[in-house]
């Protein structure tokens, strides 16, 4: 009876390892695998999706070797591309040296052979912010393929500032619980394309309240104003660290450099009148102006614009000499190049003389449809730049900043916050220095 009873209990796992065997038998060599639906209900903030299609851009500026390993057959398709479709915040050129393996060709004779060598070439990258997650974001123009550099979480980023050659930011956030602007330094960490992202380092927050931050035309220097129990106070950081440039009773202060010079103006308001005033003497450079805005270029340059009986003023101001200009758009949509190169964004229709600017603008109850225009400064014209089409939509621009040689330019759209890149080598205005 024992024996019949442990030949059934063979027979039963000999069966069930002959039902085992035909498993992964089937398994390995006929079964097809699964493929998840959906790759994308994810907690990371960088996109899944891929940027449009032929909207990379590839600037083959003499001299500078791309660093991109794939081939790109159409790199200049488009002149206008968006970086991010998220609000970003920060935007800088940056140019990065790197070490580049070139493959050649050689025929002798009736034979052909390949060399590899080894040279120094530059990448323009253009680095950012993203305003959701605090993570700063590289883009290599030569591939049009963002990066992560950072993963250092600052929610809530209000605007972002990189200097000393994009080495270190200074991030201002929102605290909800204190329901106050907190202002930080932070160096950049060293990460390239294909690497992994890393911590901000030695994070530093500023004590006081930040309430506006500039870096001047070189980018090896950075300026903030800070709130005080009575007035405020700016300071200057450089590598050496961060130095007392002067104080004032008045708190409500908007920093600038021009060129390396440096300039406060007054919060602007159609209703209040301000000045713009050289730091840190305090010297007035324009005064008496509702809504006065002003952004600064070298050379005591400066373009301003005022909110008056007519409406909306622009207008170039030279030590203490004025000239109204064609256009009328903020100041704060333009932006200086190298050698006073001005772009403006222009609206195609401006409110009504009774409403206000630029406190309208500010608080949303206003939106601008641009266009983008070179002036001249010499005799003030505007020529026309970039027509927005009804098919990249409605853009009203802010945050204008200029790559190295003028061979690009990128803002924000301010309706969304989202980064774009206009390619002036499609435009044929790569080089306006002349």
């Amino acid at each position: 009876m024992e024996n019949t009873s442990n030949r059934r209990i063979l027979f039963a796992i000999g069966f069930v390892l002959f039902l085992a065997i035909i498993v992964l038998i089937w398994y390995f060599f006929y079964a097809k695998p699964i493929i998840a639906p959906k790759l994308n209900e994810t907690n990371n903030p960088f996109p899944t999706n891929q940027l449009p299609p032929r909207s990379q851009f590839i600037n083959w500026n003499q001299g500078n070797t791309s660093t991109t390993t794939t081939e790109i057959t159409d790199p200049l398709s488009y002149p206008l591309v968006r970086v991010w479709n998220k609000p970003a915040a920060g935007q800088t050129f940056i140019v990065q040296d790197i070490l580049k393996d070139v493959v050649s060709t050689v025929t002798q004779g009736t034979t052909t052979f390949q060399t590899k060598k080894t040279i120094r070439a530059t990448s323009s990258v253009l680095i950012f912010v993203d305003r959701t997650t605090g993570y700063v974001y590289g883009y290599p123009v030569e591939t049009g393929k963002p990066f992560q550099i950072s993963n250092t979480i600052i929610p809530g980023v209000y605007d972002a500032h990189f200097f000393d050659g994009g080495k270190r930011v200074i991030m201002r956030y929102i605290d909800q619980d204190k329901n106050k602007i907190i202002g930080l330094v932070a160096n950049v960490p060293n990460v390239e394309d294909g690497e992994m992202a890393l911590p901000l380092e030695k994070v530093q927050y500023i004590p006081s309240q930040v309430t506006s931050v500039a870096t001047n035309f070189k980018n090896d220097k950075a300026s903030y104003v800070t709130k005080e129990t009575q007035g405020s106070s700016v300071y200057t950081l450089t590598k050496n660290g961060s130095a007392l440039v002067t104080t004032s009773p008045f708190s409500e202060w908007s920093l600038s450099y021009g060129g390396e010079s440096l300039y406060v103006t007054a919060k602007p308001s159609a209703y209040i009148s301000g000045g713009t005033f050289s730091i840190p003497s305090f010297q007035p450079e324009i005064n008496d102006k509702t809504g006065l805005m002003t952004t600064p270029g070298a050379n005591n340059v400066m373009l301003n614009s005022m909110w008056g009986p007519q409406g909306l003023v622009t207008f170039i101001s030279v030590n203490g000499a004025t000239r109204v200009l064609s256009v009328r758009t903020l100041a704060t949509k333009c932006g200086w190049g190298e050698k006073n190169f001005l772009v403006c964004a222009v609206p195609r229709t401006l409110p009504k003389a009774t409403e206000g600017l630029p406190d309208d603008w500010f608080q949303g109850r206003v939106s601008f449809n641009d266009d983008m225009f070179i002036i001249n400064v010499a005799d003030g014209e505007k020529y026309e730049l970039y027509t927005f089409k009804n098919t990249d939509g409605v853009f009203d621009v802010v945050n204008l900043s200029f790559g190295k040689g003028k061979s690009y330019i990128s803002f924000n759209k301010k309706q969304d916050g989202s980064l774009w890149l206009l390619n002036l080598n499609l435009l044929g205005g790569g080089d306006t220095s002349n």
